[in-house]
């Protein structure tokens, strides 16, 4: 297990190191690495294409990985998703490096093809049978660790170069592929064997048509997918917004702050909020609120006029998404069967990729009209997702607190 969470660790560091970076290396005139001379609307436009390019890999890539760990393993999937986050990485820095964005976009393209780590090791713990939301709750802690530790690395490397935050990730992934191969063994081999003919390149895409065809997870995964839309919009562009608000005016370090706040928050969710919530209301009833508790906190971090408010906002921000997305997606897991526990959590990331490549296209774009459009779109949206989960939650009959939701 110990492999299996450090993987978990990197996969989110080497995540939560590249957002902060996208606003100097594009946006600030002081740092801009690329499309110097350029008009803002493009290099708006370019970093939302940065984060597109990586989930709609992502969105196409995790759903096969996903099955193809139910058929030959979670191991050897696992590996091949740590060796995609290192290259992923060290050709990322290596664009940096040389001023070369299409080396930067190819370094993007390989970490999202392989970005399925979590949700294999997620299958993995489920594999395990008892405690499933604990289980669930507690990956998701070690993936909230690494965007504490992400936005620290990218504030306290870059000092010394841009690259370096990748660099170090770089090496962190190699050290996790080490562990893994040495000391990770599955909790029980597969069922079946491999079937090519059964996985598919479109199988993200495919996974929504069954998902429209499956009364048990349609209108669930549809308030999921509003979720990702509004929190990779927030996510993606709360911290070029920090900076160029005429208000705060914040530095890289003090971005640094508040995402890792925001990290802090998302730790106390999954290490402690949600587990001693989910053991006394119903996960449907948790995922409503905290999505509109989200909705609130990303309102609040617009009117914060002090850092302090922001800084306040984001922990909010962190501890209230996280009490939404692991009760989301328990409820998830619970609706289908055992041996389909890879298909619905890779269900899960290619959701999670549409809603970041929908939002982060639209937010680039609308970007370029100023940096608050972006976050009110956030939220926006998640408070229509909050409604909308509510609207799925009236269809369902009540069960006493403490039991899984049913239809």
């Amino acid at each position: 297990m110990i492999a299996l969470y450090l993987l978990i660790l990197v996969d989110s560091i080497s995540i939560a190191v590249v957002i902060p970076l996208l606003g100097p290396l594009l946006i600030d005139p002081a740092t801009q690495v690329f499309l110097i001379g350029a008009p803002l609307h493009l290099r708006s436009l370019v970093t939302g294409l940065l984060v597109t390019v990586y989930v709609l890999l992502m969105l196409y890539m995790a759903p096969v990985l996903g099955r193809l760990s139910d058929q030959v393993g979670r191991r050897p999937v696992l590996l091949v998703c740590g060796i995609g986050v290192l290259l992923g990485n060290l050709l990322a820095g290596l664009g940096i490096e040389s001023h070369s964005l299409a080396l930067l976009f190819f370094g993007r393209v390989v970490a999202g093809a392989t970005a399925a780590s979590q949700i294999t090791a997620q299958a993995a713990q489920v594999d395990l049978g008892s405690d499933k939301a604990a289980r669930l709750s507690f990956s998701l802690l070690f993936s909230s660790l690494g965007f504490v530790i992400g936005p620290i690395v990218a504030s306290t490397l870059s000092s010394r170069s841009l690259a370096a935050p990748l660099y170090f990730c770089a090496v962190l992934s190699a050290l996790a592929v080490a562990l893994l191969a040495m000391t990770y063994r599955e909790a029980q081999r597969p069922a079946r064997r491999l079937d090519l003919g059964a996985i598919s390149i479109f199988e993200g895409v495919r996974c929504f048509r069954d998902a429209a065809a499956d009364c048990r997870v349609r209108g669930l995964l549809a308030c999921f997918l509003l979720m990702q839309i509004a929190w990779g919009s927030y996510f993606v562009f709360v911290s070029v917004f920090m900076m160029q608000s005429p208000r705060l005016r914040f530095s890289l370090g003090q971005v640094g702050v508040f995402m890792s706040l925001m990290g802090v928050g998302f730790c106390l969710a999954n290490g402690l909020v949600q587990p001693l919530l989910a053991r006394r209301y119903p996960m449907r009833g948790l995922a409503a609120a905290g999505l509109a508790l989200t909705a609130c906190a990303m309102v609040a971090c617009l009117l914060a006029i002090h850092p302090y408010q922001a800084y306040l906002a984001a922990l909010a921000t962190g501890v209230a998404v996280n009490v939404a997305y692991p009760s989301i997606v328990t409820m998830l897991s619970d609706r289908v069967a055992a041996d389909q526990q890879g298909w619905i959590l890779g269900m899960v990331g290619s959701a999670v990729a549409l809603g970041w490549g929908i939002s982060s296209l639209i937010s680039g774009a609308i970007g370029g009209f100023g940096h608050t459009l972006p976050i009110v779109l956030a939220g926006a949206v998640m408070a229509l997702s909050a409604l909308a989960t509510l609207a799925v939650a009236a269809s369902w009959r009540d069960k006493a607190p403490g039991h899984r939701d049913g239809p």
